[in-house]
């Protein structure tokens, strides 16, 4: 059974490792670098962890389950397509303000993950994409939205919000959602 020391210096170490990732990238990050930055021998870490894959891993499908029950949650709320676009605004800005170096990883390193999470994670994402898109679709076919192409309507909010994962560093929470939000929903508009 694990204590909750150990838990916490899992979690510390799995942090520091998203912050490393976010710095030198997945490939540029050692275990070595790890261990001096959490504090410990090389050779200690692996009593916290099984392997530098594994500390990926965490970070990328945890992001992903966060953004999966989100949208999951979003998708079938009774309200507005408009609503529904600023709701998932929401989720990826709580993501960027709350784990801003591991949403970082978990877009930028994710092709690095060992298989079968590899596999897991494409599933999760391409099912969050597909909603994003139906959320799109409904809009634009009940005239709400105006666009032609919901791939490229898609990607556009997709990128800004990936900026957003940066941005944090610059503008408070409040600031980036309003003018994000008016931004992506006067692009929408018909």
């Amino acid at each position: 059974m694990k204590t909750v020391s150990t838990i916490s210096k899992k979690q510390f170490i799995i942090n520091t490792a998203a912050d490393l990732f976010k710095e030198k990238g997945y490939s540029g990050t050692s275990i070595r670098d790890l261990a001096s930055k959490v504090g410990l021998e090389p050779s200690s870490i692996y009593s916290h962890i099984k392997s530098k894959e594994e500390l990926l891993s965490e970070i990328c499908l945890g992001c992903a389950r966060q953004f999966t029950d989100g949208m999951e949650g979003i998708y079938v709320l009774k309200i507005s397509v408009r609503k529904k676009i600023k709701a998932l605004i929401g989720l990826h800005l709580d993501m960027a303000f709350t784990y801003p170096a591991s949403v970082t990883v978990f877009n930028d390193e994710w092709r690095h993950l060992p298989e079968p999470v590899l596999s897991d994670f494409i599933l999760m994402r391409k099912d969050y994409e597909k909603k994003f898109k139906r959320i799109l679709m409904e809009g634009n076919n009940e005239g709400k939205f105006n666009f032609s192409n919901p791939e490229i309507a898609f990607n556009i909010i997709i990128k800004s919000l990936s900026w957003s994962y940066e941005a944090v560093k610059k503008y408070k929470r409040e600031d980036l959602e309003s003018e994000l939000s008016d931004f992506i929903l006067n692009a929408l508009n018909k």
